[in-house]
């Protein structure tokens, strides 16, 4: 179980560390729930989502909450597709998600999937988290 964290970044991050994983290439099979999400949302509204988000909150209300908000609008093309995918993704994992949960969400992704969500990760990275 996710502790201290939450289940949105954990599996962002348990996606890109997919990256050293050998997939089989399978096809993204998650339903499109994501591509409706809003394109103009305020920098501090996009970022206060992720930062509302805590260990308790289930996986498909974390996709509704990130879905409801969606990007803003200086998202490029790549990592709103990464957005996309993970939402998308993260919605369907059961209520507690352990380790196996994510590496099979991960091991179904095809690999521009995995560069798209690396994309979204450093996009948030950059937007959301404080400078030095």
């Amino acid at each position: 179980m996710v502790h201290r964290t939450t289940v949105a970044l954990w599996a962002l991050g348990m996606l890109l560390l997919a990256g050293g994983l050998s997939a089989c290439g399978g096809s993204s099979s998650a339903p499109t729930h994501s591509a409706g999400a809003p394109t103009d949302a305020s920098s501090s509204a996009f970022c206060k989502t992720f930062v509302d988000l805590d260990s308790d909150v289930d996986p498909a209300t974390v996709a509704r909450d990130l879905t409801t908000v969606g990007t803003p609008s200086g998202i490029s093309p790549v990592a709103r597709q990464g957005f996309e995918v993970l939402v998308d993704h993260v919605g369907l994992l059961p209520d507690k998600p352990n380790n196996s949960d994510l590496t099979a969400m991960v091991k179904g992704l095809q690999s521009s999937d995995r560069a798209a969500v690396l994309a979204f990760w450093k996009y948030y990275g950059n937007e959301c988290e404080p400078k030095p």
